[in-house]
């Protein structure tokens, strides 16, 4: 601390200068009035004497999603009512589905170290695997984890002391540590919020999405949208262009597990809701290649028990923490 109070004079001239080159409006760190109070300028004041370490920009593979809050869900229909405002908090999401190479890389390490699986996953190179269920994909998740020197997210237990690498468990609320830096699903609102990508329309691409833009079953496109094509089967990962925060395929190809119980919305505001402590299906997200356009919209939601697995259900890998 010695090192701060030195510079704690220096707190009133900082306000004056950073509030009079609008700083709060470029950094977001504002109160109501647009002002930057006390609080903000210590914050600023650590991290010039490097006190205060920077957060990377970014993770090999990821994409770095910044805090934020948005409006969560649609009322055209009872499952994604009502719409009620999240706040989360910033975290790291895969740019691309997971493909099936990458899958069968960590699948070999896994099963070489203690892990079990239903499904050995199906598709091609860099296609997004798929025919996986949620059950499968958490434990893969705990093996990327532990092959890459991180501390993994799914426990067997409250106490989180044992590691979740086999069988079928319903992993409770409990025996999920957030704060960790492992590989872990993305909840159901920090995947609509990336999804997004700082747009309300219905879809992220406006209030239409064609299928030069995504992998869905075209024949059946949003009302006024213009049809496409059925590809019938997924294609490979960064065919289309990225939403506006460079995430591939958030709408088609396949739908994306999450970590959540499928379960009925908050009807107040939240931060980091993580979904019920229990339910008896998973959601999933973003529609796939054999669903039309209404199942591709970014507030659309999904839901199928945890043992679920067919040729239309992948997922992609987040992150707490770099």
């Amino acid at each position: 601390m010695m090192k701060l109070k030195k510079y704690v004079i220096l707190i009133p001239a900082i306000l004056i200068f950073l509030n009079s080159i609008s700083f709060a409006a470029i950094s977001g760190d504002a109160n109501d009035n647009g002002k930057l109070d006390l609080a903000d300028a210590i914050i600023i004041l650590q991290t010039l004497v490097g006190l205060r370490p920077t957060e990377p920009s970014s993770v090999a593979g990821m994409v770095l999603i910044p805090a934020g809050s948005f409006q969560m869900g649609n009322n055209i229909d009872g499952y994604e009512s009502p719409v009620h405002f999240v706040t989360l908090s910033a975290f790291y999401m895969d740019k691309y589905e997971v493909t099936q190479t990458l899958w069968d890389e960590v699948y070999a390490w896994a099963t070489a170290h203690g892990y079990g699986f239903d499904n050995v996953g199906s598709s091609t190179a860099n296609h997004p695997v798929h025919t996986v269920c949620w059950y499968d994909v958490v434990k893969w998740l705990n093996a990327r984890s532990e092959r890459d020197g991180r501390t993994p997210v799914y426990y067997t237990d409250s106490g989180q002391t044992t590691v979740y690498r086999t069988g079928q468990m319903n992993v409770a609320a409990g025996a999920v540590k957030w704060s960790t830096n492992g590989f872990r699903l993305p909840t159901e609102a920090e995947w609509e919020y990336a999804a997004r990508g700082g747009t309300t329309t219905r879809f992220y691409t406006g209030d239409c999405i064609s299928t030069d833009q995504a992998n869905y079953d075209g024949r059946s496109p949003w009302t006024g949208c213009p049809a496409g094509q059925c590809r019938m089967g997924g294609v490979a990962v960064g065919s289309f262009p990225a939403n506006p925060w460079g995430l591939y395929d958030m709408a088609g190809n396949v739908f994306e597990w999450t970590s959540d119980w499928y379960g009925s919305y908050a009807s107040t505001a939240v931060t980091n809701p993580k979904g019920p402590d229990s339910g008896s299906m998973r959601s999933h997200r973003g529609g796939s290649w054999d669903y039309v356009a209404f199942y591709a919209r970014s507030a659309f939601r999904g839901a199928s028990t945890p043992s679920y697995a067919d040729n239309n259900v992948g997922f992609r890998s987040a992150l707490s923490q770099p």
